[in-house]
């Protein structure tokens, strides 16, 4: 396939494979054409070839496999992601709080997400870093932002700026984040890490959801609600929210039962699910570290260590059973938050083999489906003709073994090869 020529520059992408994000079989012998910044064709490598008198680069990559450029579904840009706690965070200056933004996102772009959706950030820091990016400033990954989360006085994220409370309260409160430019909602369905706020308790109301819910669709937005216990999923998924973020089953005492109708519900409501599985991980790996630093673990630290490594277990069994119940997942990190750093995002794809899924199907989460999720399913996460040339580049075959995306050959943005440090 092809489509209508957009400049004089062309680049043919070769490698042994391509892999264009459906979750189809690889394909070889085939090679991709860049035409400026979109993909202008698709096709066997030795009948691709740019009109007369083009200027014509080409890269041959070898035993390398193309694919869409990854696609973040949960981010938090202005985090550190070296286990600085969220209040901590949320104290700092905006001006701060941007620059660690914008240096984030440079670096989920060198380890290839092309697309990342931001989930809460302070005051104006997310808008900021969107136009950012949009304008040449800085580079990174296309942003989806929520802006500010909405939450209840003192909830999870409070310190963002956007408390909300009653019917009223949290409709004006949409109608703000979208004049400011929102392209989704968050919600805070629950509490969270935040020192005020309670993860196993629910905060707003169905009926407070379910406003935002409607205000959001009316403005054409999609909703994501934050949900750390099983009412607070509950409540989400009455109020119509279209993805529950963590998806924790645990009840307000913190006992974990898998809830069989509660997973039957997520699957007949087609909402997607964003388990965040390996921000559990990573703070287990940071406790690990500093204890192995010192000589010794704490009574807290151990404690700390056995308790997560229990919630990564029933969390890892619950996506298991959610998935074979046909609920559709997303791969969202959830990085830089907590002890999860920045461009590790591949990590999260691998913890949900862990939790069953296959190495394909954990690809399909963070390529099509993450963009599927996020609304930018027609511009992102799948190779096809007419699309922007948002394209990975990666050592070895990645359906075969995942840790091949650690080893980036090339990063293009927008038809653009990415400059990375070496």
């Amino acid at each position: 396939m092809t489509s209508e020529p957009t400049s004089n520059n062309y680049t043919i992408i070769k490698a042994a494979r391509i892999f264009d994000g459906t979750g189809a079989v690889p394909m070889s012998g085939q090679a991709l054409l860049l035409d400026g910044n979109q993909i202008a064709a698709i096709g066997p490598v030795g009948e691709l070839s740019a009109p007369d008198g083009s200027n014509i680069t080409v890269k041959d990559y070898g035993d390398s496999t193309i694919l869409p450029g990854l696609v973040d579904g949960h981010t938090h840009m202005m985090a550190p992601g070296d286990g600085t706690h969220g209040d901590i965070t949320g104290n700092e200056q905006d001006d701060v709080l941007l620059m660690r933004a914008l240096q984030n996102a440079r670096t989920f772009l060198h380890a290839g997400v092309t697309t990342a959706r931001e989930n809460g950030a302070k005051n104006k820091v997310g808008f900021s870093l969107k136009e950012g990016i949009q304008r040449g400033l800085s580079e990174g990954p296309e942003m989806v932002i929520s802006g500010r989360p909405i939450t209840i006085t003192g909830g999870h994220f409070w310190y963002c700026g956007s408390e909300a409370d009653g019917v009223e309260g949290v409709r004006a409160e949409v109608r703000k984040l979208i004049k400011e430019g929102a392209d989704f909602i968050k919600i805070m369905a629950t509490g969270g890490s935040t020192w005020s706020s309670n993860p196993l308790q629910p905060s707003y109301t169905v009926e407070e959801m379910a406003v935002i819910v409607e205000e959001a669709h009316r403005f054409g937005r999609l909703t994501a609600a934050h949900c750390a216990s099983m009412q607070g999923i509950n409540n989400a998924l009455d109020a119509g929210v279209d993805m529950i973020i963590h998806c924790v089953f645990e009840d307000e005492t913190g006992m974990y039962e898998f809830n069989e109708p509660l997973a039957e519900q997520l699957a007949a409501a087609k909402a997607w699910v964003n388990p965040t599985l390996h921000v559990v991980q990573a703070g287990i790996d940071l406790t690990e570290r500093i204890g192995y630093d010192r000589g010794w673990l704490t009574t807290e630290e151990q404690a700390s260590i056995d308790a997560s490594l229990k919630n990564l277990e029933t969390r890892n069994e619950s996506v298991n059973k959610l998935v074979n119940m046909g609920v559709r997942m997303i791969a969202g990190s959830d990085s830089p938050w907590g002890a999860y750093p920045p461009g590790e995002f591949v990590k999260e794809m691998v913890a949900l083999t862990k939790a069953g899924l296959s190495n394909t199907e954990a690809l399909v989460t963070g390529l099509s489906h993450a963009a599927e999720s996020i609304a930018v399913g027609d511009t992102a996460g799948t190779l096809a003709v007419g699309r922007p040339g948002d394209v990975l580049v990666v050592g070895g075959d990645p359906t075969t073994d995942l840790n091949a995306l650690w080893d980036i050959k090339d990063v293009y943005k927008s038809g653009l090869r990415v400059e990375r440090p070496v």
